[in-house]
């Protein structure tokens, strides 16, 4: 899904706005965002993932915050930040659903990251969803958000027509790179 990813990731940069404050939750899609954002932007990035943080560890133009917690290892994020959260004045958070159910919304596979995705969402004053094809349909075992609290979904082309036709009546805006 290395095509996919980076697609998705270069299709992302146009939702974050200049001197921005973002939030990038764990993944590897989320991982090649954060090696995609442009120099001087003014960039704040907020992130729960270990791996992210490292890719922007060395920009001394980006403000780096990485927030604590339990790490989940197979997540590669930190877990229970919602106090972290709490009062941050965030412009977009990339989140990264486990699972996208057309029955349920939006899913995670643990309870514990499911809430933190929880969090990291109502921090945000826009929220944009990154989930390859392989995610759509998919339902994990916690649901953390529906359709309703998302801006945008970016998904890959591999998507189905179907499914993409459902997607649309769900989520304000749909972009397929």
């Amino acid at each position: 899904m290395v095509a996919e990813e980076e697609r998705i990731a270069k299709a992302a940069l146009a939702e974050i706005p200049d001197d921005g404050v973002l939030i990038l939750d764990a993944g590897t899609v989320t991982e090649r965002l954060a090696a995609q954002l442009p120099a001087d932007h003014g960039y704040t990035v907020i992130t729960n993932s270990v791996s992210v943080a490292l890719v922007l560890a060395s920009r001394t133009d980006i403000t780096l915050h990485v927030l604590g917690g339990r790490l989940h290892r197979r997540a590669g994020a930190t877990l229970a930040m919602s106090r972290e959260l709490e009062g941050l004045n965030v412009d977009v958070a990339f989140v990264v659903p486990g699972g996208v159910s057309f029955d349920r919304g939006l899913t995670s596979g643990d309870p514990a990251e499911a809430s933190g995705k929880k969090a990291i969402m109502n921090a945000a004053r826009s929220v944009v969803l990154l989930a390859d094809h392989t995610r759509i349909g998919y339902d994990r075992l916690s649901r953390f958000a529906a359709f309703d609290e998302v801006d945008c979904l970016v998904t890959d082309t591999g998507l189905d027509p179907e499914s993409a036709t459902r997607l649309s009546a769900r989520v304000p805006r749909l972009l397929r790179v």
